[in-house]
């Protein structure tokens, strides 16, 4: 009896291990509205029943009478850039707001390592465990070793400024999106990270207003493959010595990657002049950040902090969306035009990349032609 017992403890752990292996798992959720100062009303700027046509907004009442005509179904059609105003819209925009990485958990975890240094899961759960529950506006991390980055030394014990901030009884930074697959932990970004803060004195998320103090510098600077950001910095990997790691180039010639140390130490150096609540979301190679806008886009037309808001539906809002979820947070899609705009080829930028990523799985071969290996 006892044996037969065990057996089926033992099957059931292992039929829940199976599963735990094949489904992909992914928290937190969307906050509740009552822990936002975003009001819970039908009476928005965006009426229930309207209808946007790229930025130009139609009323509610005005679209119930365009509805009843031919000309006016057209006009009011998606085929004409006419999006309905509906409470679905709004509750899957809040969602993706919250939650939706675009994939770029893969590149955060897998490429460039952002769990491999200091901000490892381990440290990130203390952190958050010592808050007791509690909210803050900067998730502090204590160094568990020395550690030298770019030009400075940080000494065991030193609490790291991340910027990152916590909800009450919240089990993940804002904006940080966690999955499980096939047994593996990955973390992602999303709007919230940036577009998002926790107001220091109650603990209500404030939608669509900027994290002034997020140190992304430091954060990056901490991952153990810095390097696959160096386009967001003023660091030529051209002008890195080589190193040992070989690779097919885009002429089909053998050539060596920059040395990986010397180009992790130089990103790092460039990260931590970054001063906290800014982001180069440019990557043009020059290490110029600005800081981190708010996503408020009513009432901003034509203008917006860089004339967003003259753009696309909801004043500019999916212009802003596309942005950095679309080029700069998957470094990836910047293989296409890296010759034209940092006088890369493609193949090169792809090995830069690829040369020292955090999972074996995802590191560049000796030898290899970076393009079909990513593929």
């Amino acid at each position: 009896m006892r044996l037969r017992s065990v057996v089926t403890i033992l099957f059931l752990i292992i039929f829940v291990g199976f599963l735990a292996y094949q489904i992909e798992l992914g928290f937190p959720g969307t906050p509740s509205i009552n822990n936002t100062y975003t009001p819970f009303t039908q009476h928005t700027a965006q009426e229930i029943g309207s209808y946007d046509v790229l930025g130009k907004v139609v009323s509610k009442e005005s679209a119930a009478n365009l509805l009843q005509t031919d000309a006016g179904r057209k006009q009011l059609s998606p085929e004409n850039g006419a999006v309905a105003v509906t409470e679905k819209l709004i509750n899957q925009g809040r969602k993706a707001f919250y939650s939706e990485t675009f994939g770029n958990e893969v590149f955060f975890t897998d490429v460039t390592g952002i769990l491999n240094g200091p901000l490892n899961i381990g440290n990130l759960a203390r952190a958050i465990a010592s808050l007791g529950g509690k909210h803050t506006t900067n998730l502090q991390v204590k160094l568990d070793r020395d550690l030298a980055l770019g030009d400075k030394t940080f000494p065991a014990g030193t609490l790291l400024n991340t910027g990152l901030d916590v909800a009450a009884g919240s089990l993940v930074p804002l904006g940080i999106q966690t999955r499980i697959h096939q047994g593996k932990i990955r973390v992602g970004v999303t709007c919230a990270a940036c577009h998002a803060a926790v107001d220091k004195n109650t603990g209500r998320i404030l939608e669509g207003a900027p994290n002034n103090d997020l140190d992304t510098g430091l954060i990056l600077a901490l991952a153990s493959n810095s390097a696959a950001w160096f386009r967001q910095t003023g660091v030529n990997p051209m002008k890195i010595r080589s190193g040992e790691h070989t690779y097919i180039n885009a002429d089909g010639k053998q050539k060596r990657l920059p040395n990986a140390e010397a180009l992790e130490k130089a990103v790092d150096a460039a990260f931590l002049t970054w001063a906290p609540g800014n982001f180069d979301s440019t990557g043009d190679n020059k290490n110029n950040p600005s800081q981190n806008p708010s996503s408020y886009t009513f009432a901003a037309y034509p203008y917006g902090f860089s004339g967003n808001a003259a753009i696309g539906w909801f004043h500019g809002l999916t212009t802003l969306n596309s942005n950095v979820h679309g080029t700069n947070s998957d470094l990836t899609t910047g293989g296409e035009s890296s010759q034209q705009l940092l006088g890369i080829d493609k193949e090169t930028y792809l090995g830069i990349l690829l040369q020292n990523s955090a999972t074996p799985a995802f590191k560049l071969p000796q030898g290899a032609k970076p393009s079909d290996f990513l593929a």
